[in-house]
């Protein structure tokens, strides 16, 4: 990450390091943040002025963020702190603006501390010293959910070790992945990558099979699938075995669920969680420009702050909507449309509902919904998981074996990937939530959709299987299940795709006879 600074902060900055006789470009940028973070100040950066950028350049996060052991950039460190003082998931650039407003912020204070003290006393030491001592002020352990404070321990860990099997080679050893053996695998999320037939729906519903099963049900999963093809008669086995609960969106009267429940209700935080409210709406509803969403963040807004501290539903949000076009003289338009398309039984805002993470989920989206419906949703519930999971404290691994709390499978993940903005929020949720516990699962009909301009999402996957595919470009393949020992291995190893195989690089390349769900059926029993 690079950060150009305003040319007033880079005199200001070489003018405290020099008095300080600090030797690190970095250390007056660090501390300055921190007398901004302990002042409570919050910035709002749709409405600041940021900082020019006419001074110094730091071209490198380790110089201006420093090292861990193992010369490994702080710069984790500093963007977990700021989006825990702002309750939310920065991006790369939002954190880059907020960082430069404290930085000047901070600056300034340091500033006017040091021109009101005795430096031949030493007392520019004691500024430092006093800071220290008081710290930064620890958040509450709790995130407000529902109508009230849901404990953060209460959420079920997993902390034992996971294993499943994949299949078995040509010479029939057994692929066993421990999934949360941190000696194995330093993140959990998975891509499975196949075209239709290549059988990797029926490798993921046995791998969660598996994972059920061996988990006595307890961690529990969601299935996004996005083509609606499950029937519920075909499926009961599969529900049967992972105690899952199938909902269709369309014929079963709308998900459990309020999406608003994403909504932080701290009159502090909640500005910031209505607009990524707001954001992810804009995101998957077409021609929703700035007037539109200021107006839905405006109408949001007033809706919380009617509800004395409960969240609205969508059917409110709707009326609200209506209300102002009509006060207002406004066609109905595109947000309009969208906002109502929500409220045609999607969602179940039942105030008594359980927790949606209380029990494992296949979600059937029958393409009866349009594709901006069906992507809203999808998100929505994202928007949701995401929160949740990032307020909660990072899972603690005990003996090598991370703790696990939840699984996310998001079917036809190419339809996602094509959209800039759920690119974004994607890798938002790979990046974070996998010190959380959180497995996520993305299946998708080529290698080539998870490397983008942007960002190649293969980078934050440990484990890619490569299925039968339509472009058995060897360069792709590589890239998506990771450069080999032997790159004749690999290419030997993808001449022998086909349905029902699929190809890791673990040690080396090898193709595997994958485990079915429907052979696994017959082999158990399981009616």
């Amino acid at each position: 990450m690079r950060i150009k600074i305003s040319k007033e902060n880079d005199e200001l900055l070489y003018r405290i390091k020099t008095l300080y006789n600090f030797k690190n470009d970095g250390v007056v940028p660090r501390i300055a943040l921190s007398f901004s973070l302990i002042s409570g100040k919050l910035f709002d950066i749709e409405n600041e002025i940021i900082p020019s950028s006419d001074g110094k350049e730091f071209r490198d996060d380790k110089a201006l963020f420093g090292t861990v052991i193992g010369d490994g950039s702080n710069l984790v460190i500093f963007k977990t702190i700021v989006d825990q003082h702002y309750n939310k998931n920065t991006f790369e650039d939002e954190f880059a603006k907020l960082f430069k407003l404290h930085l000047n912020h901070g600056l300034s204070i340091w500033n006017e501390k040091i021109e009101n003290s005795n430096i031949s006393s030493g007392d520019h030491i004691d500024i430092l010293l006093k800071s220290i001592k008081k710290g930064l002020t620890l958040r509450s352990n709790t995130v407000k959910l529902n109508s009230g404070n849901v404990e953060i321990n209460s959420i079920k860990e997993i902390t034992s070790l996971l294993s499943f099997e994949l299949g078995k080679t040509e010479s029939g050893e057994t692929i066993e992945i421990r999934i949360n053996d941190l000696r194995e695998f330093d993140n959990r999320n998975m891509a499975i990558a196949g075209m239709a037939g290549s059988g990797k729906t029926q490798l993921m519903k046995d791998i969660l099979y598996q994972i059920s099963k061996n988990t006595d049900n307890a961690l529990k999963f969601i299935f996004f699938d996005y083509k609606g093809e499950g029937n519920p008669a075909q499926l009961k086995p599969f529900l049967d075995a992972t105690k899952c609960e199938f909902v269709d969106i369309v014929n079963d009267g709308g998900i459990k669920f309020n999406p608003f429940l994403s909504i932080n209700l701290d009159n502090r935080q909640r500005p910031f969680s209505i607009k990524a409210f707001v954001d992810t709406i804009a995101t998957f509803v077409p021609s929703v420009g700035v007037t539109q969403k200021n107006i839905l963040t405006n109408i949001i807004t007033d809706l919380f702050d009617n509800n004395n501290g409960s969240y609205p539903t969508i059917i409110e949000l709707f009326k609200a909507v209506e209300e102002f076009y009509e006060e207002n003289n406004r066609r109905p338009d595109t947000l309009f449309a969208g906002i109502q398309d929500l409220t045609t039984n999607i969602f179940d805002c039942n105030l008594n509902n359980p927790n949606i993470l209380d029990k494992s989920l296949y979600l059937n989206l029958p393409p009866a919904l349009s594709d901006t419906l069906r992507q809203l949703v999808v998100f929505l519930l994202l928007r949701y998981f995401n929160t949740y999971f990032s307020s909660t404290n990072d899972c603690e691994p005990v003996n090598n074996i991370f703790p696990l709390r939840y699984v996310i499978v998001i079917d036809e993940a190419h339809i996602y990937l094509k959209n800039k903005n759920a690119r974004k929020a994607l890798e938002e949720l790979l990046r974070l939530l996998r010190s959380k516990g959180v497995i996520i699962v993305m299946l998708s009909q080529g290698v080539e959709d998870y490397k983008t301009k942007e960002f190649d999402f293969a980078s934050q996957v440990k484990l890619p299987i490569c299925l039968n595919i339509q472009n058995k470009d060897y360069k792709s393949i590589s890239n998506f299940v990771g450069t080999p020992n032997s790159k004749y291995k690999l290419e030997s190893e993808i001449k022998k795709l086909e349905s029902g195989k699929g190809l890791i690089n673990i040690g080396d390349p090898k193709i595997i006879k994958l485990r079915q769900w429907w052979k696994t059926k017959e082999e158990e029993n399981i009616i």
